[in-house]
């Protein structure tokens, strides 16, 4: 609907209905754009990012598309609604094998990768029913919006699967427990285009740290660490310990960390 009159007035309607309730008004206009945003003078409080599902797919399919500027646009950019499929796109898992034959083991890291880049974002995590535990079968372009897909829940009985679920899990709860992980504040305090490796800050006290290719890079130093001290990986449980504002770690291939200081 792009008359913003009429949002405006949708919003303004349906808000006086429901005046002693939360309401949160979101708009699904692709591609997205700042000046439908309350927060620029628009009528809906978010946005759908069709960029944050694009760049994503795109960076994990084909690593050459790698680029920091577009990286760091999609995690710091606030009031969108970001996710990794929806009803207008196929899966991310899908897309990964269909696209660069990305299956097994390979797709369900950089799905990993992904859950974390979505959840720990700046923006509103939106997450297509089954995205959680890794479905991943074609939508198709015949009337998709109108096809019957039942959930896929014998998919838990796999390890893989199971696994990718846990992390959907833990990252959520981590997400509703912390105030920095859904204010607007985010500090890019590291990148290295060459090694594909962003840092980022949500507080001084969480951190994500993000590998964006498929190799391994032993001992692996991290400078400008937001505080010194004792960090835990809230996925994995692994303890590290920064001095002199620089962290060493060893990154696995499409790794991602969240790290949270232990005070």
């Amino acid at each position: 609907m792009d008359n913003y009159d009429i949002l405006h007035e949708l919003d303004s309607v349906a808000r006086s209905i429901r005046s002693s309730q939360p309401f949160y008004s979101q708009a699904e206009y692709v591609p997205e754009t700042p000046a439908i945003l309350k927060a620029n003078g628009g009528p809906v409080d978010a946005c759908w990012s069709s960029s944050f599902h694009g760049i994503v797919a795109g960076v994990l399919a084909d690593q050459s598309n790698f680029n920091l500027d577009q990286m760091k646009y999609i995690i710091g950019a606030p009031y969108f609604v970001n996710y990794l499929s929806s009803h207008d796109n196929e899966r991310l898992l899908f897309l990964l094998g269909k696209n660069s034959n990305i299956f097994d083991d390979e797709a369900f890291k950089c799905m990993r990768l992904a859950s974390i880049l979505l959840i720990t974002s700046v923006g509103v995590p939106l997450i297509q029913q089954g995205a959680e535990f890794g479905e991943a079968r074609e939508l198709g372009s015949d009337e998709p919006n109108k096809k019957k897909l039942p959930m896929q829940w014998d998919l838990l009985n796999n390890e893989r699967n199971r696994l990718l679920f846990d992390t959907f899990k833990r990252l959520l709860e981590l997400r509703k427990s912390r105030d920095d992980m859904t204010d607007n504040n985010v500090n890019f305090f590291y990148d290295h285009f060459d090694n594909r490796v962003l840092a980022y800050a949500r507080s001084q006290e969480l951190v994500v740290v993000v590998h964006f290719i498929n190799d391994e890079k032993q001992g692996y130093e991290l400078q400008n660490f937001p505080e010194n001290g004792k960090w835990i990986d809230w996925l994995t449980n692994e303890e590290y310990q920064v001095d002199n504002n620089t962290l060493k770690v060893d990154l696995r291939p499409f790794d991602a960390r969240v790290l949270i200081l232990q005070k």
